[in-house]
């Protein structure tokens, strides 16, 4: 009796066992099947270019299709995005036409590189006739009703705001702008990097920057400013102090 009860015993431990091995094997297959699904997604997105055969397209919207996930690309075009094979990829960027791309199920690997090339969109807009008044009647008052003096006084004004020799003393006069000033920034953040752990060359001692210096020197008395542009440089200086 105590031993028919010990072999009953032993057959159901072992019947639980294989029962429990079974499902592991299950479910380790099923998460093995679920992985092998799961690709990244990398690579760039080009255009053809003007100057040179293609140029990248930065900040590129690159959405998985009929979801909610997605990704963009970087200043560079650059992108990665991790999806399942058979998925579709919808790559959309402002002026280029929206491609769709669909990921191939019989990719090897966790890895799948997709370069994309966008083409520019073509947007054909209806006539628009821009007139500075409302209607003809009221061009037809508007200029009846202009002095002729006044407009050749106007015309006479934009001539001299134009004139080359006052911009040239209002720009040598002004500070720079926010383009100008970036640049500048980034040269010298360039010239720093450039001279990490060594001693920056400095250009008092070098013979060709003094070379250059009194040649600029030479051509501007040589050249000279009109009475004009002395005259303007004097009025804009008063107006800075």
């Amino acid at each position: 009796m105590i031993h028919q009860l010990k072999f009953c015993v032993f057959i159901l431990c072992l019947i639980f066992s294989c029962l429990s091995n079974a499902q592991t094997e299950t479910t380790t297959s099923n998460t093995s099947s679920v992985q092998s699904d799961i690709v990244e997604v990398y690579g760039l997105i080009l255009t053809k270019g003007q100057r040179t055969a293609y140029e990248y397209i930065p900040y590129v919207t690159v959405a998985l299709k009929n979801s909610k996930r997605g990704t963009y690309a970087n200043f560079e075009g650059m992108y990665s995005i991790v999806v399942t094979k058979g998925d579709t990829l919808v790559f959309n960027a402002m002026g280029y036409q929206t491609r769709e791309i669909v990921i191939p199920t019989s990719v090897e690997g966790m890895y799948y590189s997709l370069t994309v090339e966008l083409e520019e969109a073509e947007i054909q807009i209806e006539q628009i006739i821009v007139f500075p008044w409302p209607d003809r009647d009221n061009l037809v008052a508007e200029f009846l009703a202009m002095k002729p003096n006044r407009a050749g006084q106007l015309e006479n004004i934009a001539k001299e705001n134009l004139n080359k020799s006052e911009l040239m003393a209002i720009a040598a006069s002004s500070g720079m702008d926010s383009r100008e000033t970036s640049a500048y920034f980034l040269r010298k953040q360039a010239t720093d990097y450039s001279y990490t752990g060594q001693q920056a060359p400095q250009p008092i001692f070098d013979p060709l920057a003094w070379g250059k210096f009194f040649s600029q020197v030479g051509k501007k008395k040589k050249k000279g400013l009109s009475e004009k542009e002395k005259k303007m440089i004097k009025i804009l200086d008063g107006e800075n102090e």
